[in-house]
Protein backbone atom coordinates (compact mmCIF):
# COMPACT_ATOMS: atom_id res chain seq x y z
CA UNK A 1 0.00 0.00 0.00
CA UNK A 2 1.38 3.42 -0.96
CA UNK A 3 1.92 6.06 1.67
CA UNK A 4 0.08 9.36 1.45
CA UNK A 5 3.31 11.12 0.41
CA UNK A 6 3.78 8.87 -2.63
CA UNK A 7 0.15 9.15 -3.74
CA UNK A 8 0.30 12.94 -3.81
CA UNK A 9 1.31 14.49 -7.11
CA UNK A 10 4.76 16.00 -7.59
CA UNK A 11 3.54 19.57 -7.28
CA UNK A 12 1.79 18.84 -3.98
CA UNK A 13 4.83 17.00 -2.59
CA UNK A 14 7.14 19.84 -3.53
CA UNK A 15 4.93 22.58 -2.12
CA UNK A 16 4.49 20.62 1.09
CA UNK A 17 8.26 20.16 1.47
CA UNK A 18 8.73 23.87 0.78
CA UNK A 19 6.12 24.84 3.37
CA UNK A 20 7.51 22.47 5.97
CA UNK A 21 11.02 23.93 5.75
CA UNK A 22 10.07 27.48 4.84
CA UNK A 23 12.31 27.28 1.79
CA UNK A 24 12.29 27.96 -1.93
CA UNK A 25 15.83 26.62 -2.32
CA UNK A 26 16.56 23.52 -4.40
CA UNK A 27 20.03 22.05 -4.07
CA UNK A 28 21.70 21.16 -7.37
CA UNK A 29 24.05 18.30 -6.48
CA UNK A 30 26.39 19.04 -9.38
CA UNK A 31 29.66 17.86 -7.89
CA UNK A 32 33.12 17.76 -9.39
CA UNK A 33 36.14 15.83 -8.16
CA UNK A 34 37.47 12.25 -8.32
CA UNK A 35 34.75 9.72 -8.98
CA UNK A 36 35.63 7.56 -5.99
CA UNK A 37 34.75 10.39 -3.60
CA UNK A 38 32.07 12.29 -5.46
CA UNK A 39 29.11 10.27 -4.20
CA UNK A 40 30.19 10.43 -0.56
CA UNK A 41 30.65 14.17 -0.96
CA UNK A 42 27.14 14.47 -2.38
CA UNK A 43 25.62 12.68 0.60
CA UNK A 44 27.68 14.82 2.99
CA UNK A 45 26.51 18.09 1.41
CA UNK A 46 22.93 16.85 1.35
CA UNK A 47 23.01 15.92 5.02
CA UNK A 48 24.56 19.26 5.98
CA UNK A 49 21.99 21.32 4.08
CA UNK A 50 18.76 19.28 4.17
CA UNK A 51 17.04 21.45 6.79
CA UNK A 52 17.25 24.44 4.42
CA UNK A 53 15.99 22.74 1.24
CA UNK A 54 12.69 22.35 -0.56
CA UNK A 55 14.03 19.70 -2.97
CA UNK A 56 17.15 18.28 -4.60
CA UNK A 57 18.23 18.22 -8.25
CA UNK A 58 20.70 15.72 -9.71
CA UNK A 59 22.26 15.87 -13.17
CA UNK A 60 24.97 14.15 -15.20
CA UNK A 61 27.70 14.88 -12.66
CA UNK A 62 26.31 11.98 -10.62
CA UNK A 63 24.00 10.12 -13.00
CA UNK A 64 26.69 9.35 -15.59
CA UNK A 65 29.42 7.90 -13.35
CA UNK A 66 27.11 6.14 -10.87
CA UNK A 67 23.83 5.38 -12.62
CA UNK A 68 20.52 4.92 -10.86
CA UNK A 69 21.60 1.91 -8.83
CA UNK A 70 24.72 3.71 -7.69
CA UNK A 71 22.66 6.67 -6.49
CA UNK A 72 20.53 4.67 -4.05
CA UNK A 73 22.14 6.42 -1.09
CA UNK A 74 21.18 9.86 -2.44
CA UNK A 75 17.69 8.70 -3.40
CA UNK A 76 17.14 7.11 0.02
CA UNK A 77 18.39 10.21 1.83
CA UNK A 78 15.92 12.37 -0.09
CA UNK A 79 13.05 9.96 0.59
CA UNK A 80 13.87 9.82 4.29
CA UNK A 81 13.78 13.63 4.50
CA UNK A 82 10.69 14.09 2.31
CA UNK A 83 12.72 16.02 -0.29
CA UNK A 84 11.47 15.63 -3.88
CA UNK A 85 14.23 14.58 -6.27
CA UNK A 86 14.48 16.09 -9.75
CA UNK A 87 16.48 14.53 -12.61
CA UNK A 88 18.07 17.27 -14.71
CA UNK A 89 18.46 15.38 -17.98
CA UNK A 90 17.07 18.02 -20.36
CA UNK A 91 15.39 15.03 -21.95
CA UNK A 92 15.24 15.40 -25.73
CA UNK A 93 14.60 12.16 -27.59
CA UNK A 94 11.92 10.14 -29.33
CA UNK A 95 8.90 8.90 -27.42
CA UNK A 96 10.03 5.31 -26.86
CA UNK A 97 13.34 6.43 -25.39
CA UNK A 98 11.73 9.17 -23.31
CA UNK A 99 9.23 6.67 -21.88
CA UNK A 100 12.04 4.34 -20.89
CA UNK A 101 13.87 7.25 -19.23
CA UNK A 102 10.91 8.37 -17.11
CA UNK A 103 9.93 4.81 -16.18
CA UNK A 104 13.46 4.15 -14.95
CA UNK A 105 13.70 7.41 -13.02
CA UNK A 106 10.34 7.11 -11.30
CA UNK A 107 10.73 3.41 -10.53
CA UNK A 108 14.05 4.13 -8.83
CA UNK A 109 12.56 6.92 -6.71
CA UNK A 110 12.99 10.17 -8.61
CA UNK A 111 10.01 12.50 -8.51
CA UNK A 112 10.43 14.63 -11.61
CA UNK A 113 12.45 15.13 -14.78
CA UNK A 114 13.46 18.18 -16.81
CA UNK A 115 12.69 17.87 -20.52
CA UNK A 116 13.37 19.93 -23.64
CA UNK A 117 10.05 20.84 -25.33
CA UNK A 118 11.89 21.35 -28.64
CA UNK A 119 11.42 17.64 -29.36
CA UNK A 120 7.68 18.20 -29.91
CA UNK A 121 4.52 16.57 -28.61
CA UNK A 122 3.58 13.86 -31.11
CA UNK A 123 5.91 10.88 -30.68
CA UNK A 124 7.99 13.13 -28.45
CA UNK A 125 6.60 14.25 -25.09
CA UNK A 126 2.82 13.79 -25.32
CA UNK A 127 2.62 10.23 -24.02
CA UNK A 128 5.56 10.88 -21.71
CA UNK A 129 3.62 13.57 -19.82
CA UNK A 130 0.70 11.17 -19.43
CA UNK A 131 3.01 8.41 -18.18
CA UNK A 132 4.73 10.66 -15.66
CA UNK A 133 1.43 11.91 -14.26
CA UNK A 134 -0.01 8.39 -14.08
CA UNK A 135 2.87 7.58 -11.70
CA UNK A 136 2.37 10.76 -9.64
CA UNK A 137 5.57 12.25 -11.02
CA UNK A 138 6.27 15.63 -12.53
CA UNK A 139 7.80 17.02 -15.72
CA UNK A 140 9.47 20.42 -16.08
CA UNK A 141 10.07 22.13 -19.42
CA UNK A 142 13.32 23.91 -20.17
CA UNK A 143 12.34 27.42 -21.31
CA UNK A 144 15.45 29.61 -20.90
CA UNK A 145 18.93 28.64 -19.70
CA UNK A 146 21.51 30.62 -17.69
CA UNK A 147 24.74 30.50 -19.70
CA UNK A 148 25.96 33.41 -21.85
CA UNK A 149 25.03 31.77 -25.13
CA UNK A 150 21.45 30.95 -24.12
CA UNK A 151 20.01 33.70 -26.29
CA UNK A 152 21.60 32.21 -29.40
CA UNK A 153 18.98 29.47 -29.25
CA UNK A 154 16.17 30.35 -26.87
CA UNK A 155 15.74 33.88 -28.24
CA UNK A 156 15.54 32.82 -31.86
CA UNK A 157 12.62 34.48 -33.64
CA UNK A 158 10.45 31.99 -35.48
CA UNK A 159 8.40 32.48 -38.61
CA UNK A 160 5.55 34.73 -37.55
CA UNK A 161 7.76 36.66 -35.14
CA UNK A 162 7.34 34.65 -31.91
CA UNK A 163 10.44 34.05 -29.79
CA UNK A 164 11.38 30.43 -29.17
CA UNK A 165 11.36 30.63 -25.36
CA UNK A 166 7.84 32.03 -25.44
CA UNK A 167 6.76 29.10 -27.62
CA UNK A 168 8.23 26.74 -25.05
CA UNK A 169 6.33 28.51 -22.28
CA UNK A 170 3.08 28.14 -24.23
CA UNK A 171 3.82 24.45 -24.71
CA UNK A 172 4.30 24.02 -20.98
CA UNK A 173 0.89 25.56 -20.33
CA UNK A 174 -0.92 23.78 -23.15
CA UNK A 175 0.65 20.34 -22.72
CA UNK A 176 0.25 20.19 -18.95
CA UNK A 177 3.82 20.47 -17.70
CA UNK A 178 4.16 20.85 -13.94
CA UNK A 179 6.79 23.54 -14.19
CA UNK A 180 9.27 25.43 -16.32
CA UNK A 181 12.95 26.29 -15.95
CA UNK A 182 13.87 29.95 -16.60
CA UNK A 183 17.18 31.60 -15.75
CA UNK A 184 17.33 33.70 -12.58
CA UNK A 185 19.59 36.05 -14.57
CA UNK A 186 16.65 36.95 -16.85
CA UNK A 187 14.01 38.55 -14.65
CA UNK A 188 12.15 39.88 -17.68
CA UNK A 189 11.82 36.39 -19.12
CA UNK A 190 10.62 35.01 -15.78
CA UNK A 191 7.92 37.68 -15.71
CA UNK A 192 6.95 36.97 -19.35
CA UNK A 193 6.81 33.26 -18.65
CA UNK A 194 4.61 33.76 -15.60
CA UNK A 195 2.13 35.70 -17.72
CA UNK A 196 2.00 32.83 -20.19
CA UNK A 197 1.91 29.78 -17.91
CA UNK A 198 -0.29 31.21 -15.16
CA UNK A 199 -0.09 30.42 -11.46
CA UNK A 200 -0.52 26.64 -11.47
CA UNK A 201 2.67 25.98 -13.44
CA UNK A 202 5.73 26.34 -11.19
CA UNK A 203 8.80 28.33 -12.26
CA UNK A 204 12.26 27.09 -11.33
CA UNK A 205 15.23 29.44 -11.75
CA UNK A 206 18.84 28.27 -12.13
CA UNK A 207 21.96 30.41 -12.45
CA UNK A 208 22.05 31.72 -8.88
CA UNK A 209 25.44 32.32 -7.29
CA UNK A 210 28.31 30.96 -9.36
CA UNK A 211 26.68 32.00 -12.64
CA UNK A 212 25.89 35.49 -11.38
CA UNK A 213 22.15 35.26 -10.78
CA UNK A 214 20.44 36.50 -7.63
CA UNK A 215 17.89 34.42 -5.74
CA UNK A 216 15.80 37.32 -4.48
CA UNK A 217 15.48 38.97 -7.89
CA UNK A 218 14.42 35.67 -9.44
CA UNK A 219 11.72 35.14 -6.83
CA UNK A 220 10.61 38.78 -7.08
CA UNK A 221 10.21 38.39 -10.85
CA UNK A 222 7.84 35.47 -10.38
CA UNK A 223 9.90 32.32 -9.82
CA UNK A 224 8.65 29.81 -7.25
CA UNK A 225 11.99 28.10 -6.61
CA UNK A 226 15.69 28.63 -7.28
CA UNK A 227 18.27 25.99 -8.19
CA UNK A 228 21.66 26.54 -6.53
CA UNK A 229 24.65 24.27 -7.04
CA UNK A 230 28.28 25.35 -6.86
CA UNK A 231 27.76 28.14 -4.33
CA UNK A 232 26.69 25.43 -1.90
CA UNK A 233 28.49 22.28 -3.05
CA UNK A 234 31.89 24.03 -3.21
CA UNK A 235 31.40 26.07 -0.05
CA UNK A 236 33.57 25.28 2.95
CA UNK A 237 30.40 25.71 5.03
CA UNK A 238 27.51 24.36 2.93
CA UNK A 239 24.94 24.64 5.73
CA UNK A 240 25.65 28.30 6.43
CA UNK A 241 25.63 29.11 2.72
CA UNK A 242 22.33 27.30 2.20
CA UNK A 243 20.82 29.12 5.19
CA UNK A 244 21.80 32.49 3.69
CA UNK A 245 20.38 31.56 0.29
CA UNK A 246 17.19 30.26 1.89
CA UNK A 247 16.64 33.69 3.46
CA UNK A 248 17.75 35.49 0.25
CA UNK A 249 20.78 37.08 1.87
CA UNK A 250 23.49 38.25 -0.51
CA UNK A 251 26.47 35.94 -0.36
CA UNK A 252 29.80 37.59 0.50
CA UNK A 253 32.97 36.44 -1.29
CA UNK A 254 33.93 33.17 0.37
CA UNK A 255 36.61 30.54 0.07
CA UNK A 256 35.40 27.53 -1.85
CA UNK A 257 36.78 24.15 -2.78
CA UNK A 258 38.50 23.91 -6.13
CA UNK A 259 36.65 22.12 -8.91
CA UNK A 260 39.51 22.13 -11.42
CA UNK A 261 39.81 18.33 -11.31
CA UNK A 262 39.65 16.50 -14.62
CA UNK A 263 39.83 12.71 -15.07
CA UNK A 264 43.23 11.35 -16.08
Amino acid sequence: MKSESTTLGFRQRLLEASRRRGSKLILALDLFGPYDGRLDNAVRVLNETKEHLAAVKVNHHLLLPYGLQGLRSVISACKDEGLPLIADLKMNDIESTNLNIVDSLLDYGFDSVIANPFVGREEGLGSVIERVHSKNGGILFLVYMSHKGAGEGYSLRLEGGELLYRVFAHRARDWGADGVVVSAKSADKIAETRQIVGEECLIFSPGVGAQGGDASSGISAGADFVFVGRSITESLEPSKTAAKLKSFQELPPAQTRSHSWVPE
